[in-house]
C-alpha cells in the first residue's frame, strides 16, 4: 500500500456543521421568546430610546431578569461569541481549522463570563456601599439594552460565518460598529441614572475604567494579536 496514502493531512477547510447547531439554538430561542411573550418584545424595543417606558419595565420588580427577559439574554452573548471566532479566524485563518468548537466554546464562556461577572461586581459593590437599589436597577438598565442587542445583532452575525469576500469584511465592520454605538448609548443612559441618584464624578470615571474601557481594549488586543 502506498504510504503517502496513509499519511495524515492537515485540514484545510474549517469544519462548519456545528455553526448550524448553533443558529437552530440561538433562532429557536429567539422564536420562542416571541411566541411565548410577544408583548414584551414591543415593549423593550420601545423602551430602548424611551426612557419613560424604560422605567416603567424596570419598576416591574426584576422582569428584565426573570422569565421573558432571560431568552432574551442569551441571544447576544451567542452572536458576540460567534463575532469575536469569526473576528480571530480573519486574522488567523488556521485558527478554525482545528477543534473550531471548542475554540467557540471558550469564547462564548469568556463572554459569558465577562457579562455575567460585569452584574455580579455591580451587586458587589451596592451591597459593599449599601446602594443595592442602583446596583439593581443599574444592572436592570444594562439588561434591558442588552436584551435589544440581540434582535439588532441577531441576522448579520449568524449570516457571517457564511460569507466571503467583501460581504464578510462589510458585516464584520457593521457590526463591531453597531456594538461600539450601542456601548456607547448604554454608558450615556447609565451616567444619567447615576446623575440622577447623584453619585460623583470619580465613581463614574471609576466604573467607566474597571467595567467598560478596559475589558474593550483587553479584547481589542486579544482578538487582533492573540489570547
Amino acid at each position: 500500500m502506498n504510504e503517502s496514502f496513509l499519511k495524515q493531512q492537515l485540514r484545510t477547510v474549517p469544519e462548519t456543521d456545528w455553526i448550524i447547531a448553533v443558529i437552530c439554538l440561538v433562532c429557536g430561542l429567539y422564536i420562542v421568546s416571541r411566541l411565548v411573550f410577544p408583548r414584551y418584545h414591543g415593549r423593550i424595543a420601545h423602551a430602548f430610546f424611551n426612557r419613560y417606558e424604560a422605567n416603567k419595565l424596570i419598576s416591574e420588580k426584576n422582569v428584565l431578569i426573570h422569565n421573558n427577559g432571560f431568552l432574551l439574554n442569551l441571544i447576544p452573548l451567542f452572536c458576540i461569541a460567534m463575532l469575536v471566532y469569526e473576528q480571530r479566524s480573519f486574522f488567523n485563518p488556521e485558527f478554525n481549522l482545528e477543534h473550531p468548537f471548542l475554540k467557540y466554546t471558550g469564547i462564548l464562556t469568556l463572554v459569558i463570563a465577562y457579562f455575567g461577572g460585569r452584574i455580579l461586581v455591580l451587586s458587589i459593590f451596592g451591597l459593599s456601599f449599601e446602594r443595592q437599589e442602583l446596583a439593581l436597577r443599574f444592572n436592570q438598565v444594562y439588561l434591558l439594552h442588552f436584551e435589544n442587542l440581540g434582535t439588532f445583532i441577531l441576522i448579520p452575525a449568524l449570516v457571517l460565518p457564511f460569507s466571503q469576500g467583501i460581504i464578510r469584511i462589510i458585516l464584520m465592520i457593521s457590526l463591531w460598529s453597531g456594538l461600539i454605538l450601542w456601548i456607547i448609548y448604554t454608558i450615556i443612559r447609565e451616567l444619567d441614572l447615576l446623575k440622577s441618584y447623584r453619585v460623583s464624578i470619580f465613581y463614574m470615571f471609576l466604573y467607566l475604567c474597571t467595567l467598560e474601557i478596559l475589558p474593550l481594549w483587553w479584547a481589542a488586543v486579544s482578538i487582533t494579536e492573540g489570547w
